[in-house]
């Protein structure tokens, strides 16, 4: 990795944020910064260095980028007073830390002269990139991994807000288990969730009924799982539609993040998204989880990352 500076600069509220800002060696360096924003609690580095990786893969394409660690992380000024980590999880769903992700463009910007911007990151940073996109023109792209769509729910509570999709999934690796001993053992003890059991054996297999006159559009179904969907998500995604916004979307095939944007975003939205089709790209690595953990997740994801941005900003 080149040109790796270490720099600091205040947000709105006085405290220093603590960051890296990487400039390309080479000469045909892009106007356009990329801002990798930290994911969740995790600092500027991201689990197994993935923000180091894909930063190495932007540089070689003539980007300069930023990451840095908000208010209350890493290196950073600053205490989160929650104590559950839950809660520090769904107030970044809100727009935590959108002032800080806006003060650190205005930093690069009186600083260094960049005004234009594609935000970056995975969970908590994808969210918080597209719900300061909303309210900042100045970011103008969006290379989302993981995207959160949905608050979370307490440990006690979590399957409550569990989608179809998931159920499935859930089911595939009971029935995987049923020869473990250790799994008998959880299940006999109490351990298990047995409603969750219940719900995902009954989806893997339950046939849908065909009916021949379909259902009110307003009518609920009594096995449609409640929403726990973000309210600021939708606004802050059509917003980046209607003003042509590119937008791409990774997920991994075993994240449940997946089934949340699909169910209960992208499913209940489909008539509106239809003529935006074009606006965002969405692609799934096959078994991948959140995190991208393994060597072959992570290359499909970045050679996907590099193929948007050559499209989207060709030299």
């Amino acid at each position: 990795m080149s040109g790796a500076i270490p720099v600091q600069f205040p947000n709105r509220d006085g405290l220093q944020l603590s960051g890296i800002l990487h400039l390309p060696k080479t000469t045909a360096v892009r106007p356009v910064a990329i801002m990798l924003l930290s994911p969740g609690v995790k600092m500027r580095v991201g689990p197994h260095r993935l923000y180091n990786k894909m930063t190495e893969r932007f540089l070689c394409l003539g980007f300069p980028v930023l990451r840095f660690d908000y208010y209350g992380l890493g290196d950073s000024e600053g205490d989160l007073p929650e104590s559950v980590l839950v809660e520090v999880y769904n107030t970044i769903q809100t727009g935590r830390f959108v002032p800080d992700t806006i003060d650190a463009m205005d930093w690069m910007q009186r600083e260094h002269g960049v005004s234009r911007f594609i935000a970056s990151g995975l969970c908590g940073g994808a969210i918080s990139g597209l719900l300061a996109a909303e309210r900042d023109h100045r970011l103008e792209a969006l290379l989302a991994l993981g995207i959160p769509v949905s608050f979370e729910g307490s440990e006690q509570h979590w399957g409550r807000y569990i989608t179809r999709g998931q159920l499935k999934e859930l089911s595939h690796g009971y029935v995987r288990r049923l020869s473990e001993p250790g799994a008998w053992l959880r299940f006999l003890t109490f351990q298990s969730d047995y409603r969750v059991i219940w719900r995902s054996m009954r989806e893997r297999y339950t046939t849908p009924t065909k009916t021949t006159t379909a259902a009110p559009a307003t009518a609920a179904t009594n096995d449609a799982p409640p929403s726990n969907l973000n309210p600021q998500f939708a606004p802050a995604f059509f917003s980046m539609l209607e003003r042509s916004r590119p937008m791409l979307l990774l997920f991994g095939g075993a994240d449940r993040w997946m089934w949340e944007f699909e169910e209960k975003f992208e499913s209940p939205n489909a008539t509106r998204l239809a003529p935006y089709r074009a606006g965002y790209e969405k692609h799934t690595i096959d078994s991948a989880n959140h995190i991208l953990s393994d060597e072959q997740w992570l290359t499909e994801m970045l050679d996907l990352s590099e193929a948007w941005l050559r499209k989207t900003y060709p030299a």
